[in-house]
């Protein structure tokens, strides 16, 4: 069984990530938990206490329910504490030069709504490279705030008359404007450009399945 990765949003290191996907595989063939002293030699741990310091995080994060003093007392809760509507999907989001991003509620993304603070929230996926090196991919999601402001250093969609595009939000002095985390692409003053831009959102986390 694999999880997802979620990325700003109760990530998992590559070591907590095996363990969660060994429990999960462990739990479907066999019908009960490991002990800890088969985690431990699954993984190579020299110690029990390595077990529980992973396994705290994993509890931590919400992915595990631990019993303490009870022998095989690991519980999987799944993805931590998944929401049945999730977010809607609003549609593709170019990371690169704008495009049209049409507003369509076919799908939604399942992750924890509890771990994004007030407030109404969307997911967009992004298409496109100009914000590789702020670690954002080609086909991740954006975890969006719907807002119509932001402060200068976040990372925003915005609208462009019918297009939407992913860039951090910057101040040059006087001028405002939209950039790249990549030089192959320019700024957008967010006055003077016609259609002015308008904030539909600050970005505040991300999604990225592996498969």
């Amino acid at each position: 069984m694999q999880y997802p990765l979620l990325v700003g949003l109760s990530a998992l290191t590559d070591r907590q990530q095996a363990l969660l996907d060994h429990l999960a595989s462990f739990v479907a063939k066999q019908g009960y938990a490991p002990s800890l002293q088969e985690i431990a030699h699954a993984f190579g741990f020299s110690s029990l206490q390595g077990v529980k310091d992973h396994l705290k995080a994993l509890e931590r994060k919400g992915y595990v329910r631990r019993r303490p003093g009870q022998r095989r007392a690991i519980t999987l809760m799944g993805p931590p504490r998944p929401f049945a509507n999730g977010i809607p999907i609003l549609g593709r989001v170019p990371a690169g030069t704008p495009q049209l991003a049409l507003e369509q509620y076919d799908e939604r993304l399942t992750l924890d709504t509890a771990t994004l603070g007030p407030g109404r929230h969307f997911a967009l996926q992004v298409k496109g490279d100009s914000m590789i090196h702020a670690g954002i991919h080609d086909g991740d999601y954006v975890i969006v705030r719907q807002q119509d402001t932001a402060e200068p250093g976040a990372i925003v969609v915005a609208l462009l008359g019918e297009d939407a595009t992913v860039k951090y939000l910057r101040r040059r002095g006087r001028q405002v404007r939209l950039e790249a985390a990549n030089p192959a692409y320019r700024p957008i003053p967010l006055h003077g450009h016609v259609p002015a831009p308008k904030i539909l959102g600050r970005v505040v986390g991300l999604y990225r399945a592996f498969r």
